[in-house]
């Protein structure tokens, strides 16, 4: 009994190939939500990294200074301009960029304007205003310090406190309405 072994010339059909492309397209598919979320989490915090810097360079100019940086902000479109001016030369001797004022997920929504045009100046994180005692700033450890302008995280804007921490608006409001345990 002999048996013929033919050789196989190693390469493949159009079917396989076809098949492997196919395999390949669905994985893609797969991974692209998983990658959007991935990109998203990473933006937010990016964006609540910021809102840190921010915080520890008021507090540094609040040291230095004596008080919260008084910047106010009027209605009109250049007053905000000359808002955000105000308030990066006001943080840029702490270390600072204007880069620490743009949320990442803004920035994209916007197709990534160059933010250190004069014309794209902007602040992505809205300060709270406090008058001009040293204490203000302190008084009160659930008091916002910087808010960020929208609700682009899906959880509401992302807010830093007195205290240094930080929550998004729909964790405060669920906090707010749901009933202390002391109350049962």
């Amino acid at each position: 009994m002999s048996v013929e072994v033919s050789e196989a010339t190693g390469a493949f059909s159009l079917l396989e190939l076809l098949i492997v492309a196919v395999v390949i397209a669905i994985l893609i598919l797969l991974l692209l939500p998983v990658l959007s979320g991935m990109r998203a989490r990473g933006q937010r915090v990016q964006c609540m990294s910021n809102l840190r810097s921010l915080y520890v360079a008021t507090e540094s100019y609040i040291q230095q200074n004596g008080n919260w940086p008084q910047i106010s902000l009027d209605e009109s479109d250049t007053d905000e301009q000359a808002y955000a001016q105000s308030w990066i030369a006001a943080l840029k001797p702490f270390g600072i960029s204007e880069k620490s004022w743009i949320c990442p997920t803004i920035q994209n929504l916007l197709n990534n304007p160059d933010y250190m045009k004069s014309e794209n100046v902007r602040v992505d994180y809205f300060a709270c205003p406090f008058d001009d005692k040293p204490i203000t700033p302190h008084q009160w450890p659930k008091q916002p310090w910087f808010v960020e302008v929208g609700d682009v995280h899906g959880n509401g804007n992302l807010i830093i406190f007195t205290d240094g921490s930080i929550s998004d608006l729909k964790t405060i409001a669920g906090a707010a309405a749901s009933p202390s345990p002391a109350s049962h």
